[in-house]
């Protein structure tokens, strides 16, 4: 990478970091690009220069929380699976991995919200890709997906990802239905059927 293209990589990250750090701190409605441009110490141009508007940086940053999330439980998975011996036990381990780290950082969380990204839905995350790609592999191979596309698979695990987010969300967050530890159980017998 050019010193040039190593620089305009660094003041990007700068503006994600300082997004991300705001967004927390305040909420992403309470945030403005000036506050942004001012945490990460660049004009308010060099920010229209990487995103459109604040909208286009937060869709940034769900993508790359949520790809840091499936790549921790997918390396977790792999430390493991001597242990997980079928396709549905290796993806309850995953999902339970993703819901322990949202629930010890309720404020990733209440950033994420239900708007957990799989890698390959949003196209800025290039870096995503091989991440999607390694996981429909996976996937792909298990007995329990034999005669499915990948566009059918893809779409099952994007369905079970959603409705597991929403449930972190509500359970941990606000305790209903009922708390995280008591709806796992319920959550993960769905995801079992449906596989």
């Amino acid at each position: 990478m050019s010193t040039v293209e190593g620089k305009k990589q660094e003041k990007r990250r700068a503006l994600l970091d300082a997004a991300y750090e705001l967004f927390l701190e305040r909420g992403t409605s309470k945030t403005s690009v000036e506050d942004i441009t001012s945490r990460a110490k660049v004009g308010k141009g060099t920010f229209y220069l990487y995103f459109a508007d604040k909208g286009s940086v937060t869709q940034a940053l769900l993508a790359r929380v949520s790809y840091q999330l499936l790549d921790n439980a997918c390396a977790a998975a792999e430390q493991h699976a001597a242990e997980l011996t079928s396709f549905p036990d290796q993806m309850i381990f995953v999902i339970d991995h993703i819901i322990e780290a949202l629930r010890a950082d309720t404020l990733m969380l209440r950033f994420l919200e239900r708007s957990f990204v799989w890698p390959g839905q949003i196209e800025a995350s290039g870096e995503a890709e091989p991440l999607m790609r390694k996981v429909l592999q996976i996937v792909m191979c298990s007995p329990e997906m034999a005669g499915r596309t990948e566009r059918e698979i893809y779409q099952r695990i994007t369905a079970l990802g959603s409705m597991c987010m929403s449930v972190c969300y509500t359970s941990v967050l606000e305790g209903k239905p009922d708390n995280i530890d008591n709806m796992k159980p319920i959550l993960y017998d769905i995801i079992r059927r449906a596989l």
